[in-house]
């Protein structure tokens, strides 16, 4: 058997008395979830199963992609940037085809053979990169790094469009966080899994692309089982008929809709931004690690503590910054990160830093302000919900990405380094502060129109 890239780029207190100190704790514990989360009488299910849809998705995409990491870092930060280009192009593709989708199928079957055709992707993927001659196998490196990517955000955008269509606005403030719990604790066990078998024998990472595949068709039966849980009977025929629309409405749709374009350039925004936390992380791993084995069990031990910081914003702070100050202020919280996190890094460039802040991002990004975008989209008709949200989810979050990737390079150039990106983020996340709470204002208003609708 031929040598795998793989493995050569990753060498009871209910019965106890009241006045008990472990049931006095569990009351607070209890107490402080249910502030920060809001879980009503009837809810609990509903809330269970959507976050064990999102376990397992994130679980999924979490276990493969130090794996993408270390294949994008082999010839360095400037080849991740071509692979950022490449990745929007793919986008292209995913679009239309999932426009199609959604024009003809009714909505459960168009979640069932998305996700198994990612599935059936990533089985080719495992098979060409572990069982194929090397020459084969560097030649699908990249084709994996852009085909993961683009994969990675459709599934999670995918998931947050079918809770988006079960949850209305008010549900959506106070459940959301709770649900994005379930996908933290998968993308930890995902992390850690990945790190796992990052230690072990070649042999072993190719069980990494198979263990996503089973985690994917798993989620196909749990999306149709929260379907059936959330949708009423008097709705039942309806959610067996197609979305209907163009394939490429998704396009008409958002230049028609300001409130779309303004969503559309907070993801634009976040990603830029994002680009800019990303290769500078390439950088300092790069510079910190000297072998690809290395550099995968770093980037897993990073995706670990990230997703420890997420899980605690999702559970203590995202649902209460919603309810309290609003969907807006929640978004608002992303981009003030992003400006303090990168006046730090200029001053203290370690990977040390770097994890500590990019963990304090991220858990801002995916505990705080992805709920609250999430949110946004429940005041949008169903089709918008769907097609829209997948294109500003893939393409637009892509040429966020690319446009960053390509505008990182000179901030970082002659001498100025992290310097001149903190002193670029600044007014960038000024406008992009004042846009989330123009959104919020906006998403309040579409909610009392719904809310008064007979």
């Amino acid at each position: 058997m031929q040598t795998s890239i793989v493995a050569r780029h990753c060498q009871p207190l209910s019965a106890m008395p009241s006045s008990s100190p472990p049931h006095r704790l569990a009351r607070l514990v209890s107490r402080l979830l249910a502030g920060a989360t809001d879980i009503r009488r009837g809810e609990g299910r509903d809330v269970l199963v959507a976050g064990l849809l999102f376990f397992l998705i994130l679980s999924a995409m979490m276990v493969l992609r130090p794996v993408r990491e270390a294949m994008g870092l082999k010839h360095g930060v400037e080849n991740v940037r071509r692979l950022f280009l490449c990745t929007v192009g793919a986008t292209v593709v995913l679009v239309p085809a999932f426009g199609y989708l959604v024009s003809r199928m009714p909505r459960r079957a168009f979640l069932s053979v998305s996700f198994r055709c990612c599935g059936l992707i990533l089985l080719g993927f495992y098979l060409v990169l572990t069982q194929m001659p090397r020459p084969i196998a560097e030649f699908f490196a990249p084709v994996y790094y852009v085909s993961y990517s683009v994969i990675n955000l459709f599934v999670v955008s995918l998931f947050w469009a079918l809770m988006a269509d079960l949850f209305h606005a008010a549900e959506s403030k106070r459940l959301f966080p709770a649900i994005a719990v379930g996908g933290t604790l998968g993308a930890i066990t995902g992390s850690l899994v990945a790190e796992l078998f990052a230690q072990q024998s070649a042999g072993h990472i190719g069980w990494l692309f198979l263990i996503s595949v089973a985690q994917l068709e798993l989620a196909v039966w749990i999306a149709a089982l929260v379907t059936r849980m959330r949708t009423p009977q008097t709705r039942a025929p309806a959610e067996a008929r197609p979305i209907g629309g163009h394939p490429l409405g998704a396009v008409v749709e958002i230049v028609r809709s300001p409130y779309l374009m303004g969503i559309g350039l907070f993801i634009l925004l976040g990603a830029m931004i994002s680009a800019f936390f990303y290769l500078t992380g390439m950088r300092i791993v790069a510079a910190a690690a000297g072998t690809d084995q290395q550099r995968t069990m770093l980037f897993a031990q990073i995706n670990v503590w990230t997703q420890v910081a997420t899980l605690l914003a999702q559970a203590f702070v995202a649902g209460r910054i919603m309810r309290l100050i609003g969907v807006g202020s929640a978004l608002a919280v992303l981009p003030v990160c992003s400006a303090a996190g990168f006046q730090v890094l200029a001053l203290t460039p370690t990977l040390t830093a770097y994890m500590l802040i990019n963990a304090t991002y991220r858990a801002a990004q995916r505990g705080i302000a992805r709920p609250a975008q999430e949110t946004l989209f429940t005041v949008v008709p169903r089709e918008e919900k769907y097609k829209a949200k997948s294109f500003l989810d893939t393409f637009v979050f892509r040429a966020g990405d690319a446009s960053g990737a390509q505008l990182e390079r000179p901030l970082v150039a002659a001498g100025l380094k992290l310097a001149g990106l903190a002193t670029a983020v600044l007014p960038i996340a000024l406008g992009w502060a004042a846009l989330c709470l123009a959104l919020g204002v906006a998403q309040s208003r579409r909610a009392r129109r719904e809310a008064q609708k007979p």
